[in-house]
């Protein structure tokens, strides 16, 4: 992969479509002063240690920055912080401006965050993600011919052209898919298509080859040249690769030990006698100054300490020259934005529409549902084989017991409860991942801004209609006819309708407890006893209104009572002659109406039942839908 020359970059973003977020128009300074962040637990804040203390420093435009230290330092809250992705469970106080504007919501349209581990759709492509994200990103104002020559430049630019028809992640483990140093090349290329303003980068070479990193850092080098600010944390990078960055920022402790380009950091801890000689890589010195409780001077392979720790060397960096210079950026930032009003400048540009129309990112999203479905056949396809194996099997077992006998009514209503137990129960256990599985790359796509919560859960329902309704057909219309049940087609109809309604309120409520508790496991202990409360009031085992006065509140919550009614009037309406031979007739069931009456169900209540069923469906997936949006304000 070679670097980009600048005129290559900016090329992608020189068109008269480009969002006004993404244009190169005017350059942005980010400030923070005086910033603190301290963890909201169960103590009090101001019995917490904050994980930053009291901090400030500058990011001008068009730089390339390393933000530096050792672990626990702050540098992945530093970053969440600036780019407005910090977490409910932090409590901010300082100050943090883009262009002198107070960040906040607008940070999602001019910055881009790219994380350590890679959270990536399976089953897709990387043509296919590049796509879905272009249309996330841009919405309908760039249009489609645009948005494919962005693409291609971009897959050419990035080194990935030759990956662009495979896919990312397989989830049946067969076939090619990209390697690491792909996936890192790939999410930087979704952040090309919108041209941030800011990419904040959490470790991006971890895990890679020394060369992988060298190309890595050389592409943000070039981004830099089209005015888009890279804040790098970095984890002891080779020397050479140092060199590449115009600015550190060293963190240590929660505080800054300095700012300044890579000499002037070797300089300043030189002048405090930390000497660090040729032959050993100075990246690793200024990390391990920073870490130890003690610092030292590195020499050759050696290194030895003195009485330095980080707590003077960050009192040092405040009485510096290059703190100073870093409080008089501030100032004249803020100066200058009260002078020229660029606040309220950026802000009337970032509130502009971006041409995002809800159902226009409600369709990608329903298409990057259905092809990872039809791509993974354990997803949907084995379960259609899965139901008609079960189909054929039932309707077989029943094939000669359905008849106008006594005999007849016992297997009718046992073949009717397997109909409704049958769309219940699977779909409703299959529905517990789903959500799980799929909550984490949700939630960081959340995060950027590229859609709501609504909108996610939405799709997600939508792109497994055509597949309910696909298993629930061939389920019923082998069950059907194997089975010899009422030859009418109003029998069929009422009877496919309510076994569709069953298997999507079932799903729905799968989703409801998925989406409650934050484990499947979970999820599932508490799901048993309510099958309970669902077999119970079927209606088949008992008559519903013999059931104790306290408890008779529990048939309205079981749509298997409703659904079992809805399909016995299908059969039994209108039925009026039942052989009684061989029966006493106190006890024979004459018609279809006295049938009804024997399991409480009523010919009267279809249209109930049909309206319950639609009630229960809506929500069901209204609580789901709630319980995932506090599933992510609480993370």
């Amino acid at each position: 992969m070679s670097t980009w020359e600048t005129n290559e970059c900016c090329a992608v973003d020189n068109h008269d479509n480009m969002p006004d977020a993404g244009r190169n128009n005017t350059d942005v300074t980010l400030i923070w002063q005086n910033l603190t962040i301290t963890p909201v637990g169960s103590m009090s804040i101001g019995m917490q240690l904050p994980v930053l203390n009291d901090i400030s420093g500058t990011l001008l435009p068009g730089t390339l920055v390393a933000l530096m230290g050792p672990s626990g330092a702050g540098k992945t809250t530093l970053m969440s912080a600036l780019a407005y992705r910090m977490s409910d469970k932090m409590a901010i106080s300082g100050d943090i401006r883009a262009n002198g504007c107070p960040i906040g919501p607008f940070m999602y349209n001019i910055s881009a965050y790219i994380y350590q581990d890679e959270l990536l759709p399976d089953s897709i492509t990387v043509q296919e993600h590049l796509q879905l994200m272009a249309n996330l990103k841009l919405g309908r104002r760039v249009t489609a011919d645009r948005k494919r020559a962005m693409i291609m430049d971009i897959l050419s630019k990035t080194g990935l052209e030759r990956c662009a028809n495979t896919k990312i992640a397989n989830a049946t483990g067969i076939g090619k898919t990209l390697s690491g140093g792909e996936k890192k090349r790939l999410a930087f290329a979704v952040e090309l298509l919108s041209k941030p303003k800011f990419l904040f980068c959490d470790e991006p070479t971890t895990g890679l080859d020394s060369y992988s990193a060298r190309h890595l850092v050389e592409m943000m080098k070039s981004l830099t040249r089209c005015g888009t600010t890279v804040l790098c944390s970095i984890h002891q990078p080779a020397e050479k690769l140092l060199y590449e960055f115009d600015s550190l920022i060293l963190l240590t402790g929660g505080q800054t030990g300095f700012i300044g380009t890579p000499n002037e950091a070797v300089q300043f801890f030189r002048l405090q006698g930390l000497e660090c000689e040729e032959g050993y890589n100075k990246a690793d010195f200024l990390v391990k100054v920073l870490s130890s409780t003690t610092a030292g001077i590195a020499k050759g392979n050696q290194f030895t300490t003195t009485a330095i720790c980080p707590k003077t060397i960050c009192n040092n960096y405040t009485a510096s020259e290059a703190a100073r210079r870093q409080e008089a950026l501030i100032s004249a930032e803020l100066y200058r934005a009260a002078i020229e009003g660029r606040d309220e400048s950026l802000r009337n540009q970032l509130t502009k529409d971006r041409g995002r129309c809800w159902f226009y990112t409600l369709y990608w999203l329903m298409y990057r549902h259905v092809l990872q479905s039809h791509r993974n056949p354990n997803l949907q396809y084995f379960k259609i084989v899965q139901r008609i194996g079960i189909a054929v099997i039932v309707g077989l077992c029943f094939s000669d017991a359905i008849e106008l006998s006594q005999r007849g009514v016992q297997a009718m209503q046992g073949v009717i409860f397997l109909i409704v137990s049958e769309n219940t129960f699977l779909p409703m256990y299959a529905a517990l991942s789903m959500f799980p599985e799929s909550f984490p790359l949700f939630q960081r796509e959340k995060r950027a801004n590229l859609y709501s919560t609504a909108q996610f859960y939405i799709s997600s329902i939508l792109s497994m209609s055509p597949f309910i309704l696909l298993e629930t057909c061939a389920f019923i219309f082998i069950v059907y006819f194997f089975a010899n049940l009422r030859p009418t087609l109003l029998g069929l109809l009422v009877t496919l309708a309510i076994s569709v309604l069953v298997m999507n309120v079932s799903i729905a409520c799968g989703c409801f407890f998925s989406t409650l508790f934050p484990t499947v496991a979970s999820a599932m202990s508490y799901l048993v006893p309510f099958d309970y409360i669902l077999m119970i009031t079927s209606g088949i085992f008992i008559k519903i209104w013999s059931m104790p006065t306290y408890l008779r509140w529990m048939p309205f919550i079981s749509w298997m009572m409703f659904a079992s009614e809805a399909i016995s009037i299908a059969q039994w309406d209108g039925v009026i002659n039942i052989e009684c031979s061989n029966i006493i007739p106190s006890i024979c069931l004459h018609n279809g109406e006295q049938v009804l009456a024997q399991y409480s169900f009523s010919s009267k209540h279809l249209r109930t039942d049909f309206v319950v069923l639609l009630g229960q469906y809506f929500i069901y997936h209204v609580l789901a839908m709630l319980c995932l949006a506090r599933r992510v304000s609480l993370n």
